[in-house]
């Protein structure tokens, strides 16, 4: 029987846990631990895992596959201490919404025994925690993939089996376009929240002007009801393609100032009235889908990395199963000639 073990029970860790149940994944056990006791209490009210271990050593032992669903800036620690201890033949992930850093400690501090490959699944809400959690909040959505330099193909096939049987669209994408582009679309509107909720209530009439704000006040600074820690550990580790979007955005910014901010003659209606129909028609185009999508696959790895069909087969119903480190018990006496294989390969 196949073991994920999930490393944090907040909103991701617990909503993965919840996915990973309802799925049709077979003889798989999910388990769960974090460092908090009240949010290992929530995940286990919540019934998302098998089990939930206070442990970080039980929860390990005998995993297939290890998630980490913690703040990033925590990655690093954790890394480090259960380095040791790593199952051999294991693939560590992540859920984290920064991937350099995550990838460059991954690749720093894990043993050659282990793969890692890096994920993160584009869903989430402003609301913390295990009693926010939903095992159907990974549906429809893109789940980025980013494998190591050093991660097999089998251990990307079974991240990519993770991400769809949670319900999610697997994406393979680039660390660098990562970091960026999750920086235009996922930390900038963050930040935005953010600085205006800061704008606003320091002003000296913010008690007259709250009572004033409504739906349009409450839907653009939605996000600055986030998880502070989350948001601190993500800017940190992902600062300079933030910057760079920030600076495009007091750009953007400056353009409308310089059409409102006009001393001898009223604003140019026409240049304001061009900006917003172009941003109008630019948002209509994007909920339609209609956008330039790039391929959603490295070039060059279309042929190597496993359909969805083919890692469940592998992974879960036999196949790899039979191959890779314990997902048949050791039913298979071939496994061990195998292990012993990829650990002197990697050496």
């Amino acid at each position: 029987m196949a073991q994920i073990t999930v490393i944090g029970t907040g909103l991701i860790g617990t909503s993965l846990g919840l996915a990973l149940k309802a799925s049709t994944l077979r003889n798989l056990t999910v388990v769960g631990t974090d460092a908090n006791v009240i949010a290992r209490t929530g995940a286990q009210r919540r019934q998302a895992f098998d089990r939930v271990e206070n442990r970080l050593g039980n929860a390990i032992y005998d995993a297939d596959v290890i998630v980490l669903a913690t703040p990033v800036m925590v990655m690093r620690e954790l890394m480090e201490g259960m380095a040791p201890h790593l199952p051999e033949g294991c693939v560590v992930t992540d859920v984290g919404s920064t991937k350099a850093q995550v990838l460059q400690w991954a690749d720093e501090l894990l043993p050659d025994t282990v793969d890692f490959v890096g994920g993160h699944p584009m869903a989430g809400r402003e609301t913390p925690g295990p009693d926010n959690a939903d095992g159907a909040l990974f549906a429809g959505k893109p789940y980025c993939v980013i494998p190591s330099a050093k991660a097999s193909q089998r251990a990307v096939g079974e991240i990519t089996t993770l991400a769809e049987a949670v319900g999610a669209e697997p994406y393979f994408i680039g660390v660098d376009e990562h970091d960026s582009f999750v920086a235009a679309v996922s930390h900038l509107p963050f930040v935005l929240s953010t600085a205006l909720v800061g704008c606003t209530s320091k002003s000296a009439n913010w008690s007259d002007i709250g009572q004033l704000a409504s739906s349009g006040y409450r839907d653009i600074t939605r996000l600055a009801s986030g998880d502070a820690v989350m948001h601190r550990d993500i800017c940190v580790s992902n600062a300079q393609p933030i910057v760079a979007w920030i600076d495009a955005m007091i750009r953007e910014l400056y353009e409308y100032r310089k059409i409102l901010d006009t001393d001898t003659e009223p604003p140019d209606n026409q240049a304001m009235l061009a900006l917003f129909e172009e941003a109008r028609i630019a948002r209509a185009k994007w909920l339609a889908g209609d956008v330039n999508n790039r391929s959603r696959e490295l070039e060059g790895t279309t042929a190597e990395y496993p359909t969805f069909s083919e890692s469940m087969g592998q992974m879960f119903l036999g196949g790899w199963a039979n191959r890779a480190r314990r997902l048949m018990m050791g039913s298979d006496p071939a496994a061990e000639r195998d292990r012993s294989r990829r650990s002197k390969d990697r050496k």
